[in-house]
């Protein structure tokens, strides 16, 4: 007795000192966080959409096989060289799936929903890419053959919200992981969003899947060929099989959970609301097995912010056994997750927005992580937000080894006591340094690229230095949490930074991006989805740093470093959405002309577009002086800085016709998609942007990774650097931006961000020069092997008079010209 009461003390004074730490309130950010979910669901889906309202099935494998037909040219890839890529490797980035080794503990793989396959070999503390050119890395599961861990299967695609990241089907490993093939049998729309794998325990060949074709899928053969076994009036997400009585199999659905007795030949309704039954309409269902106690089953449904379900029976009957915890919050569709310890059936951790356990079989839930205390200006003290998967370590035991990881959208985080009272203490972050799955929305950069900034998805606003404290890729700072947007830096002073919160919150740091504070006084768009896009676009002027120029449903400036913003345009209309609210139309883009701070372009999501020459007095509408330019989502606006009556604009959806060109101010459009081979693909274009010094060169960021074309649009290519595209990754690049004239830097969401430098238009050369130079003018290289070496296509080559040894074969084979300067130049061996 005196051993309970003990512990019974001991757990209110850890509760007590967990709960009331201020470091653990919730802030602002996270408490509308289900409105943020639904806002950024729509904000996809208007983005990507065509003009028949959808997204082709078969959209990204449509347009893998386009790219796979384009020509490769070595030297037309518009200066693009090697890619670096500059993290985080310490912030993560949303995991679905986790998969241990069942041999060694510290063999763990794990996949991101947009970073693709990653393994560790020592228990996280460093973390290898596989591949970042498979045709998805959206890997939503992952599994072992169950004879032969050699054979690995991935599942791609994640539709666990109404609209996800498209797959492209289900790929096979049959050397451990190494390389990776795609099934021809899942090449099909059936299997666009694979979102649960299932290994059949004593059968390895065996392999179950539920897939967005509202089906369960079974392979008796390795995945050569699949048959349906069951067929769902709601999304199947979950599938489990009890280990012990594997012809008992489980359906959890996104409205409905199943069982069938049978092997999958009849299938019984679980929530049919009746007495001893699940509710009907139970949302989203989890399914727990308990291998100690085969008759056991749990589920965890998206009702009344997260309820506890129990059969002791195989399913008969179902008792309620927690509720009113509200563990899922109010987004159970989106992260909801259990799991029941393999050693004792009444200790189970459910994760939603955080972490619980029970040491009762759920009648009692604990809070043990707070999503507040993940990074926040120091190290990671707690699990992240928003709980997807729960997975033991491969020699757990609840007592001599309670060890477990959860996969959330801050990546991988372990509790290495999590049946403990110290518990919600015991956290450790395994994004440390080398997991580069951050999801980008955008970015800013100084020009010396000392300091770069991004606003990542439910990890807001972070910042990468250099050198000094918190630099490099490994050590990336997060200020906030919650879901970052567009970024500036204040170029004349970088000590200032501008970032946005979701629907317009502008924000600013005056102390280099340490902290941040609401600068958004004057704006009446912010905070609301009926007059602001979920990610606002927000954009400084590059002749003055202190105006900035903001959008929602009416267009708005700043000419004070955003002490103060002022309308200078209105809205231009509005529609009813599905669920019968007034949306007004919100604007999509924005860019300002580098040598006139008044010419102002802006884009909106039904494609109108308007420009201004006097700081937004007067606007004028150009999307309508051409009947061929797309009424669709606005993506970006690029001016070229050196034109500005060279405008270049990107239009949303999975259609061919997404880049537009214009050289009289908007009077007339071309489109600039290209002419087949030399076409982009059917392929959601993302950004668009125009070299500094050379407007021929343009460079769009799509779904599938940057292309490049050397000509303003006319033709595009692959370069043979990359198997499939300009680099660096086959993911989504939300932004392109520059860093300075020289270095083109890339926000993935997925693969954290990279940076390429771009070819100097003029290298330098002069014999006299000292060594080491740069083929700047006032720093030249002093021989022909150098310049060479290092001009990009389409760079000239400027020689200063002189004769020029040569003492190995020189081959002179680049775009661009080689001129001599002051005089005649000998080039001879």
């Amino acid at each position: 007795m005196k051993t309970i009461v003990h512990y019974i003390l001991m757990l209110i004074i850890f509760s007590f000192l967990f709960e009331n730490n201020p470091h653990n309130k919730e802030t602002e950010h996270k408490e509308n966080k289900a409105d943020g979910l639904k806002g950024y669901l729509e904000y996809r889906r208007l983005s990507r959409v065509d003009s028949t309202g959808s997204i082709p099935i078969n959209a990204l494998l449509n347009a893998k096989k386009h790219i796979k037909n384009m020509p490769s040219y070595k030297s037309k890839d518009a200066g693009l060289w090697e890619w670096e890529w500059l993290g985080p490797g310490n912030i993560g980035g949303r995991i679905r799936s986790i998969l241990c080794d069942p041999d060694d503990p510290n063999t763990i793989w794990i996949g991101s929903v947009a970073g693709g396959i990653w393994k560790t070999t020592d228990g996280g503390n460093h973390w290898n890419n596989i591949n970042d050119f498979l045709p998805s890395l959206a890997i939503s599961s992952m599994v072992y053959n169950s004879q032969n861990k050699n054979i690995m299967y991935a599942g791609t695609g994640e539709s666990y919200t109404s609209l996800g990241l498209p797959g492209a089907g289900i790929f096979k490993s049959t050397d451990g992981g190494i390389h990776w093939l795609q099934l021809p049998s899942t090449d099909n729309g059936d299997f666009k969003y694979v979102n649960r794998l299932c290994a059949h325990p004593d059968s390895g060949d065996v392999i179950y899947a539920v897939t967005n074709a509202n089906t369960l899928y079974k392979t008796t053969n390795g995945g050569a060929s699949w048959d349906s076994i069951g067929g769902f009036d709601s999304r199947p997400l979950d599938v489990k099989l009890d280990p012990s009585n594997v012809n008992e199999i489980y359906v959890g659905c996104s409205n409905a959970l199943y069982i069938s007795y049978d092997y999958g030949a009849t299938w019984e309704l679980q929530s049919t609301g009746t007495s001893g039954k699940l509710p009907s309409d139970p949302g989203r269902c989890e399914i727990g097995i308990c291998q100690s106690s085969p008759n056991k089953i749990y589920v965890s449904i998206d009702r009344n912010k997260g309820e506890l379900w129990r059969s002791t029976n195989n399913g008969s009957t179902w008792s309620l056994i927690n509720t009113g915890k509200e563990y899922l919050g109010d987004q159970g569709d989106y992260n909801n997750a259990i799991w029941v310890a393999p050693d004792n059936s009444d200790r189970l951790i459910v994760g939603g927005i955080d972490v619980y356990h029970s040491r009762n079989g759920g009648s009692w839930l604990r809070k043990i992580s707070n999503w507040n205390n993940y990074h926040n200006g120091g190290i990671a003290n707690s699990a992240h937000a928003d709980q997807h998967c729960i997975v033991p370590v491969s020699n757990y035991d609840s007592d001599d080894n309670p060890v477990i990881f959860v996969g959330n959208d801050g990546g991988i985080q372990k509790n290495t006591n999590v049946w403990g009272l110290n518990a919600p203490y015991r956290w450790v972050n395994l994004a440390n340094g080398t997991l580069g799955i951050t999801q980008f929305y955008g970015g800013s950069a100084t020009s010396t690229g000392s300091v770069i900034i991004g606003g990542a998805q439910d990890n807001d606003k972070l910042r990468y230095r250099a050198t000094g404290s918190w630099s490099g890729p490994s050590n990336w700072y997060q200020a906030t949490t919650g879901d970052g947007g567009y970024c500036a830096i204040n170029y004349n002073n970088p000590s200032i930074m501008y970032g946005e919160y979701v629907y317009l919150s502008v924000q600013k740091s005056t102390d280099n991006g340490d902290s941040y504070s609401d600068a958004y006084s004057g704006i009446t768009d912010v905070d609301s989805n009926a007059t602001a896009l979920f990610i606002a676009p927000l954009v400084m002027d590059p002749n003055n740093p202190d105006i900035l120029v903001a959008g929602g449903s009416k267009i708005w400036r700043t000419v004070n470093g955003a002490s103060s913003w002022f309308e200078i345009r209105d809205t231009i209309g509005s529609y009813n959405n599905s669920d019968g609210d007034k949306i007004f139309y919100r604007c999509s883009a924005i860019d300002i002309a580098k040598d006139y701070s008044w010419l102002i372009w802006v884009g909106y999501q039904n494609g109108h577009i308007a420009r201004t020459y006097n700081g937004g007095d007067t606007w004028e509408r150009v999307d309508n002086n051409s009947a061929e330019l797309p009424n669709r989502f606005v993506t970006d606006i690029a001016i070229n800085p050196n034109n500005h009556d060279e405008v270049w604009v990107t239009f949303g959806g999975y259609d061919y016709n997404r880049v537009w060109f214009t050289d009289d101010a908007g009077d007339t459009w071309q489109n600039r998609s290209g002419t087949a081979p030399n076409n982009l693909p059917a392929i959601q274009v993302n950004t668009i942007r125009v070299h500094p010094s050379n407007g021929n060169y343009i460079y769009v960021g799509t779904d599938m990774g940057v292309f490049a074309s050397q000509d303003k649009g006319l033709t595009w290519s692959v370069t043979s650097h990359y198997p499939d595209n300009e680099g660096p990754v086959n993911t989504e690049v939300h932004e392109l931006f520059w860093q300075g004239n020289e270095f083109l830097v890339a926000a993935t969401f997925g693969r954290g961000m990279f940076r390429t430098a771009t070819p100097l238009l003029n290298v330098y050369v002069d014999r006299d020069a000292s060594s080491g130079g740069n083929g700047s003018q006032s720093n030249p290289f002093n021989n022909i092997y150098d310049a060479e070496n290092n001009r990009g296509p389409g760079s000239n080559m400027i020689i200063e008079t002189g004769n020029y040894q040569v003492t190995s074969p020189l081959l002179l084979h680049k775009q661009g010209m080689i001129k001599a300067h002051n005089g005649e130049v000998t080039i001879k061996k």
